[in-house]
């Protein structure tokens, strides 16, 4: 092979892997960056399940909704919300990625130890929190932060498309507070008691827990 050839072999060559890294670097800048922006791309896998609790019904107790979604490599993205239809909305959520469905069953079944799932459509669902949001906004209460990062899951759920009615309030349609070991008691009770007026809520403590500072 001659110098000239063996060069212009060597430019082509060294072309083609330029264009090869550039084609790299720009599948990397499409990629979603950060969990949150993993989240967003999880969105679009299929559903695996969507759980809620049996009792869904009973507001007063509170309601767990599980959503999960699987990647065609397997991966398992999951988000859970803790939904007080009674009184606060949202109290809690979370979202987690796993490699496998072994690691997503070890969390569901976790869950399952304190409060019975069955399966439920994904807009009953989103349904459930839609209204145990707007309940909870009436009264003034924020959904839990975490509320913003569990909820691309829910992907493309139609909360208008689902029929069933969603219990909200407690006795007499009145707010109901369950206070739980994480709730700032005297703050909540401070704030019921100024947006709908002493006696026009009710409330539960917890056996052996101090009573709010108001009713010292």
């Amino acid at each position: 092979m001659s110098k000239d050839r063996a060069k212009k072999r060597q430019k082509s060559l060294e072309r083609k892997q330029a264009k090869r890294k550039q084609a790299q670097a720009r599948q990397r800048s499409s990629q979603p960056t950060g969990f949150r922006g993993q989240l967003q791309a999880a969105a679009r896998w299929s559903l695996m399940e969507c759980l809620v609790s049996r009792e869904w019904q009973n507001t007063r107790q509170l309601t767990q909704v599980v959503v999960a979604r699987r990647s065609t490599a397997g991966r398992i993205a999951v988000s859970v919300f803790l939904v007080d239809l009674a009184c606060l909305g949202v109290k809690n959520a979370f979202a987690k990625l796993f490699n496998n469905s072994t690691e997503y069953r070890q969390l569901r079944d976790h869950i399952m130890e304190r409060q019975e799932l069955v399966p439920t459509d994904l807009d009953l669902a989103a349904k459930i929190i839609r209204e145990g949001l707007a309940y909870a906004n009436d009264l003034g209460f924020e959904p839990h932060p975490d509320y913003y990062e569990a909820l691309p899951l829910l992907g493309d759920a139609n909360a208008d498309a689902c029929d069933t009615p969603i219990p909200v309030g407690g006795e007499e349609g009145m707010p109901f507070f369950m206070a739980g070991p994480y709730d700032d008691v005297d703050e909540i009770m401070a704030h019921l008691n100024q947006t709908v007026g002493p006696g026009n809520f009710h409330f539960l403590f917890p056996l052996g827990s101090p009573p709010p500072a108001f009713f010292e």
